[in-house]
């Protein structure tokens, strides 16, 4: 079976699809037909199988190493022991991590886009845990991850659940200032990892999904919900990876970029006084390392 051995199970907001599309250069990696399968973590693809999964994600793929990014893996309680069942105990996985402040306001800043978010970002952090709790996730999974801005960013909480299931050895943390400073070096690291060719002629100096507006809020809110126009798609395009490329493509060419607002220092202060600074801590622990950049 074509299935993958190596999973980068995120975190949102920390450079997975930049590194998606510079390992989809490698002669050595196979990677799946788009990212984000989202197999392990939705109810409604798990229960389709195995066979599903790979049919529709790695049909004729021949690769030394094959992969797929899914970024939600990460905070999703029941993906590792999906994994582990459906994979294999021997399964590596990379992980991208980003301040969690700052990737908790980038999360916030495209839900924004996505017309999800309509609090300024403090209310959105104040209300996450209600709007958490009121959400089933097996009903309703966009929401719960749309929403979950502080969730998705405790790492150290998630990586536990993990190492539950795996060995720490399997795992290689790619920091995302790192990746952004130090591409090269990083790319190298992975390659080592995934033990495939180092210092290919790649294009390295990607920068996919930028904080971003919809160019056009009404075909952003059709592809959102389930209208008829996207029944009768499904009709005349059977094939679900061709159906689900056409809805990436149009999504890519609707948003159009923007100039980030920073961040106030009372803003920063206050996320990780209130909801970071005991995970930064563990996560410290658990990695052995030492995060004081975190913390500025």
């Amino acid at each position: 079976m074509s299935l993958p051995n190596f999973l980068c199970i995120g975190a949102p907001k920390c450079g997975t699809t930049s590194l998606f599309e510079i390992l989809s250069q490698h002669p050595e990696i196979g990677l799946s037909s788009f990212k984000e399968p989202h197999f392990f973590n939705n109810d409604l693809n798990w229960e389709k199988g195995l066979e599903w999964y790979e049919n529709n994600y790695f049909s004729k793929l021949d690769s030394k190493v094959i992969g797929e990014f899914t970024p939600t893996y990460l905070s999703s309680y029941s993906s590792p022991l999906r994994i582990k069942n459906s994979l294999g105990p021997d399964v590596k996985f990379i992980v991208l991590l980003r301040n969690p402040v700052e990737r908790s306001y980038s999360h916030y800043l495209h839900s924004k886009r996505d017309e999800y978010e309509h609090f300024d970002f403090i209310d959105a952090i104040l209300a996450e845990e209600g709007r958490l709790n009121k959400l089933d996730i097996k009903n309703d999974l966009i929401s719960f991850l749309k929403y979950s801005y502080v969730y998705q960013s405790n790492y150290a909480h998630h990586i536990k659940n993990y190492l539950k299931y795996f060995h720490k050895s399997q795992f290689h943390f790619v920091f995302f200032d790192d990746f952004l400073s130090k591409r090269k070096d990083t790319i190298d690291n992975i390659c080592s990892f995934l033990n495939v060719r180092q210092n290919l002629n790649m294009e390295l100096n990607i920068k996919s999904n930028p904080a971003s507006i919809s160019r056009s809020i009404i075909l952003k809110k059709i592809m959102l919900k389930k209208t008829f126009a996207n029944k009768l798609l499904k009709i005349l395009i059977p094939s679900f990876k061709l159906r689900q490329r056409i809805r990436n493509n149009i999504h890519a060419k609707n948003n159009k970029p923007i100039r980030k607002i920073p961040l106030t220092i009372k803003q920063r202060n206050f996320c990780y006084d209130n909801y970071f600074s005991k995970q930064i801590l563990e996560l410290e622990k658990i990695l052995g390392i030492n995060l004081d950049i975190w913390r500025t």
